[in-house]
């Protein structure tokens, strides 16, 4: 795919969220996000219906430079439709696209453009994939990450294990807790709290010691005690 295709792309995502747009519910929309972004005012099953006729003229072939082409092009553009339809995109390929040499671009997926909807989707979904395929990296990215001043980084290191099931590295996000533990922080305390209620679901006895072990209080604790 050339540069060219990739405008022809974009473009066609962006007639079709032209032609579909609804200017009330796109600033209902922004006014939930708080006004960062503005929205076409495409509800999400339509997003979906447009960017699968998208997706299904991408080659299924391209290498791992053009893929993350298209997700930074998308990511360029201001309407939040595009990052969701990047987001969507990216968490659809196969492991054999994950490469080691993705650490940075991800990093940079998560420090622009950020709000808790697409920090969460790539922490969740690629960075975690991306973690269990490269451990050796995975403890570097991070060590560097859980020290940065970005909160998204940060909170990117709490919750990248939610799909993780039984496999969770406890000793590592009991580690993290604690030194977010007094960290303030709405989305800080709020991803201390979903780690721990998610893991709960597979070994509540270690959450439930845990919890009362560093006195956890507040939001985290509430969120961290809803299957206990």
């Amino acid at each position: 795919m050339n540069n060219e295709h990739l405008v022809q792309n974009s473009t066609f995502l962006e007639s079709e969220f032209k032609k579909n747009s609804n200017y009330e519910y796109g600033l209902s929309m922004s006014k939930y996000m708080k006004g960062r972004f503005p929205f076409y005012g495409i509800n999400a099953s339509l997003r979906k219906e447009i960017q699968r006729k998208w997706m299904s003229e991408i080659p299924k072939d391209l290498s791992n430079e053009k893929r993350w082409e298209i997700v930074e092009e998308l990511w360029g553009r201001e309407e939040r439709e595009f990052h969701h339809v990047a987001l969507d995109y990216l968490n659809s390929w196969n492991k054999k696209f994950i490469f080691e040499s993705d650490d940075l671009k991800i990093k940079w997926l998560i420090s622009n453009n950020s709000w808790w909807d697409s920090v969460d989707s790539i922490a969740s979904n690629y960075l975690g994939k991306y973690c269990k395929l490269f451990p050796n990296e995975a403890n570097s990215l991070i060590e560097d990450w859980r020290y940065s001043d970005n909160m998204w980084l940060n909170r990117s290191c709490l919750i990248f294990q939610l799909k993780y099931g039984n496999d969770v590295d406890f000793e590592l996000l009991k580690s993290l807790i604690i030194q977010y533990q007094h960290v303030k922080e709405f989305f800080i305390q709020k991803a201390i709290g979903w780690s721990l209620r998610q893991y709960s679901k597979f070994n509540p006895k270690a959450v439930s010691v845990f919890v009362e072990e560093i006195n956890l209080q507040g939001l985290a604790k509430r969120e961290a005690s809803k299957y206990l």
